[in-house]
C-alpha cells in the first residue's frame, strides 16, 4: 500500500515539476525552455488520461478497503501554469537590446565568470544583442559591471563582462597619427619623468617592465586635477603599486587613473569637472619618490596619455 502511494505521488507530481521548472532556466535557455513548454502542453491531454487510466486501476485495488482516491486536479480545467504567465504572454514582444564592444578584444565565455572557459571573442566596436543580463557583478580594471548574455550577428551566444560594453557606438581613435579629438589637461604641473611603454623597472633596476601611464615628477601636496569631467569610480588604497588611487570613467568609455596620491579629495560616486583638484600627488604605493602616476584606458586597454593630451 506504501509502495502504491509513493508511485502515485510521484506519478502526478513529475510532470508538473517539469513544466514549473522552467522558471529558473528560461531566462539562459530560452529557446530550449519554449520548446519543453510546447512538448508539455501537446502531451497535456495524454498525461491526464494516463493519470486517470492509473488512478481507476489503483481504486479498483483498493475498493476492498472502500478506500478511494479522487483525481487530484480538475482535469477539465487545465490551461497554463501560472508562474509561467509573464514569459509566455500573448501581448507585444520586446524590442531587441544592442550594445557594442568598447574595448580592442573581449572574451566570451562559457559562463557569468571570468574563470569559465573562453569560446570566443568580441572585436572593438562589435555590435551585439543582449539577451540576458546576470545578478553576478564582478570589478575588472576598477570597472564594476554585471555579466551580460549575448548573441553575435552568426547567432553565436555566451557570456561578456558587461563593463566594456556600450550602449553608444564608441569613438574609433586615429590610427594614423595616434590622436584623438579628446582635450585632456596635464592632472599636475611637473616634469614629465617616465613616458608610456617598455622601460628598465624603476624600483627593482633588473629587466625591464610595460609601464601604463606616464609619471609626473612633483613636490608631495601639489594638486592634482581631474584630466576629463566625469564620474568617480573608485578612491581608496589599493595593494598592488598604485598606493592611493583615484579612477574617473568618462564619455566613451575612457577612464583616467591617478596614483601614488598623498591625499584623496574626491571621492567614489562624485561628478567632478575638468581642472577641479581630486587629489594630492605623494609617494604612496610602490614608488622611488614623490609623483603622480597618470594612466589612461580605453576600455580595459592601456593607451599612451600624451595621445589624449590637448
Amino acid at each position: 500500500m506504501k509502495k502504491i502511494s509513493l508511485f502515485l505521488i510521484a506519478f502526478i507530481i513529475i510532470p508538473f515539476a517539469i513544466i514549473y521548472s522552467e522558471n529558473k532556466y528560461f531566462k539562459k535557455h530560452e529557446e530550449s525552455v519554449k520548446k519543453q513548454r510546447s512538448r508539455d502542453i501537446s502531451n497535456k491531454d495524454s498525461i491526464i488520461k494516463a493519470m486517470g487510466a492509473f488512478l481507476e486501476e489503483t481504486n479498483s485495488i483498493l475498493k476492498e478497503d472502500n478506500v478511494k482516491i479522487s483525481f487530484p486536479v480538475d482535469e477539465n480545467n487545465i490551461t497554463e501554469i501560472k508562474d509561467t504567465d509573464e514569459f509566455y504572454s500573448t501581448g507585444a514582444i520586446p524590442p531587441k537590446i544592442y550594445g557594442f564592444v568598447t574595448t580592442d578584444s573581449l572574451n566570451i565565455r562559457s559562463m557569468d565568470d571570468s574563470s569559465s572557459e573562453k569560446i570566443g571573442k568580441l572585436k572593438f566596436k562589435e555590435k551585439v544583442e543582449i539577451l540576458y543580463q546576470s545578478d553576478k557583478f564582478d570589478t575588472i580594471n576598477g570597472i564594476k559591471a554585471p555579466w551580460l548574455l549575448i548573441r553575435k550577428e552568426n547567432g553565436e551566444e555566451g557570456w561578456v563582462f558587461g563593463g566594456f560594453i556600450s550602449d553608444d557606438l564608441p569613438e574609433e581613435i586615429n590610427k594614423n597619427n595616434g590622436k584623438t579629438d579628446w582635450n585632456l589637461i596635464i592632472p599636475a604641473r611637473g616634469k614629465i619623468s617616465s613616458k608610456f611603454g617598455k622601460r628598465i623597472d624603476p624600483v627593482s633596476k633588473k629587466g625591464y617592465n610595460y609601464h601604463k601611464g606616464i609619471d609626473i615628477s612633483a613636490p608631495i601636496g601639489t594638486p592634482v586635477y581631474a584630466a576629463a569631467e566625469g564620474i568617480v569610480i573608485k578612491s581608496e588604497y589599493v595593494k598592488n603599486g598604485y598606493g592611493n588611487l583615484i579612477i574617473i570613467k568618462h564619455r566613451d568609455n575612457l577612464f583616467t587613473y591617478y596614483g601614488h596620491l598623498s591625499k584623496i579629495i574626491a571621492k567614489s560616486g562624485d561628478r567632478v569637472s575638468q581642472s577641479e583638484v581630486i587629489g594630492k600627488v605623494g609617494n604612496t604605493g610602490r614608488s622611488t619618490g614623490p609623483h603622480l602616476h597618470f594612466e589612461v584606458r580605453k576600455g580595459d586597454t592601456v593607451v599612451n596619455p600624451e595621445d589624449f593630451i590637448k
